[in-house]
């Protein structure tokens, strides 16, 4: 799944665990309806979510996710990082190294791609899911 695929399921999993009050848990098959796509691609994102120390879960019959304690800390930066697998700008080239663009590009790209990263990883941080989250009420 691309990037900004994941990131946008993982948020809008975030989202609906932030919001559910009643202490419900949440199961793959009701999030992945209100995703519209496959529980199965679900479950990766939770899993994901779960190794960041974001969610936690139960097995079994009334199992699901919930959001982990702390809630009121967690950034969109989190998630972003808790998805963030490769470059967000892409794949690095196989250049010619006897090319003068060639035998540089990949050591340019990288420095960009790093400003890029840290520069939204500094926006996400400033933004809590609990704030984000009041937005859909």
């Amino acid at each position: 799944m691309l990037h900004n695929l994941r990131f946008a399921t993982a948020l809008h999993i975030m989202v609906l665990a932030q919001l559910e009050e009643s202490g419900q848990w949440l199961s793959s098959e009701y999030i992945a309806s209100s995703i519209q796509i496959n529980a199965a691609v679900v479950r990766k994102e939770i899993a994901s979510l779960k190794t960041a120390a974001l969610l936690i879960s139960k097995e079994g019959k009334g199992g699901g996710i919930r959001i982990n304690d702390g809630k009121e800390r967690i950034t969109l930066a989190d998630i972003y990082l808790s998805t963030k697998q490769h470059e967000l700008l892409g794949k690095f080239n196989n250049p010619n190294p006897a090319c003068v663009v060639g035998k540089n590009i990949n050591a340019k790209l990288q420095d960009l791609y790093q400003e890029v990263d840290t520069d939204i990883v500094g926006r996400l941080e400033k933004i809590t899911l609990a704030d984000f989250s009041k937005t859909f009420n």
